[in-house]
């Protein structure tokens, strides 16, 4: 399937100033050589931990930032150092759903005036009204509540009304920034199927980033996983869920609860040690190698890691079946991390 966009080598470095002439000092490595694919019709799902550069890829990509080095392709086309003024056009196409449903509406303008807003920019003709209605109505919102301001809703309409905001120009990327992590978990459902109903009958495209491994499992077709601005892991969501490869992406699913009907917890948890290292001065070689369980197992030592882990960043390639891993040792099905996540027991 064709893809709608192509990001290859995407970096993104905020500058460090100190001192009274404000002097650059250091780097903040927010976003390191990032590649991906989005299909048409497809939706991605970008997890890791906060602070991992998933909010900031998904600005780079809307062009909300601008990209340190590395190239952005949108239907073929490559926009990475267009202007405000070429972009402007392609905002139609490009879209936001934002994480906050309380601060990312005005409060000032009721629901008709912030659904409204995208056709005056772009100056589209006809009934504002209407179509600000029809679009109320397609989201689950009522139609008469046209004149109501946000603060007369809930969370969960007002995420809905920020949804009826990014359809209003019939956009073919939709970037999900955490659209539920701030609603409560009964509304969370009804939002994610919401966006289901909404790709199938627009033929939209989804960035979907969250922290919540659940929820972009049951609403990804792909999976990418980030860790310290890098990717680490990408596949289609069964094959990462199933059979990770790299060990952090088995650290994360072994922290996802899940139970019988007593409640009784049936996965071990892999504790990872240490904190993750900062972006200004990010460790050599492997990113991950200061916190690896696996690069530990292949030394046999708690206290070392293999000499290409500390020093050469490995490169995202093909880890078996339909998944790439950056990891010089990625996990194999007889692994004592597979196990874990697996739910096999010890020693079978």
């Amino acid at each position: 399937m064709e893809p709608l966009v192509e990001v290859e080598g995407l970096t993104k470095r905020f500058p460090i100033h100190r001192g009274l002439l404000q002097r650059t000092v250091g780097h903040v490595h927010a976003v390191e050589d990032v590649t991906f694919s989005i299909r048409r019709g497809e939706t991605l799902g970008l997890v890791g931990e906060s602070g991992c550069g998933k909010s900031t890829t998904a600005r780079l990509i809307l062009k909300l930032l601008e990209a340190t080095e590395g190239t952005i392709r949108f239907e073929g086309r490559d926009i990475t150092r267009l202007s405000a003024r070429e972009m402007r056009p392609l905002r139609r196409e490009l879209q936001m759903v934002f994480q906050d449903p309380y601060s990312s509406l005005n409060p000032r303008q009721t629901v008709g005036q912030i659904v409204g807003t995208p056709f005056a920019i772009h100056g589209i003709e006809g009934s504002t009204r209407s179509k600000v209605q029809d679009l109320m109505e397609r989201v689950g919102l009522n139609p008469e509540h046209y004149n109501r301001y946000p603060h007369e809703f809930s969370g969960g309409q007002r995420q809905r009304i920020g949804v009826a905001r990014a359809l209003a120009l019939s956009p073919k990327l939709i970037v999900c920034d955490e659209p539920v992590s701030a609603l409560d978990v009964s509304i969370q459902a009804q939002i994610l199927n919401l966006l289901l109903s909404l790709q199938h009958d627009f033929a939209l495209t989804y960035l979907f980033i969250s922290h919540d491994l659940g929820v972009v499992r049951h609403v990804s077709d792909r999976i990418a996983v980030m860790y310290l601005g890098r990717i680490v892991e990408i596949g289609d969501a069964g094959d990462v869920y199933g059979v990770p490869k790299h060990p952090y992406t088995a650290a994360l699913l072994s922290a996802v609860p899940t139970g019988e009907a007593g409640g009784e917890m049936k996965r071990e948890r892999i504790i990872l040690s240490g904190d993750v290292p900062s972006p200004v001065d990010p460790p050599p070689g492997c990113a991950f190698h200061p916190r690896c369980p696996k690069a530990r197992l292949v030394t046999g030592s708690p206290d070392e890691v293999p000499e290409n882990c500390r020093t050469e960043i490995p490169p995202l390639r093909n880890s078996g079946g339909r998944q790439q891993a950056a990891c010089w040792y990625p996990l194999r099905p007889d692994d004592e991390l597979q196990r874990v996540v697996s739910h096999e027991p010890r020693g079978s």
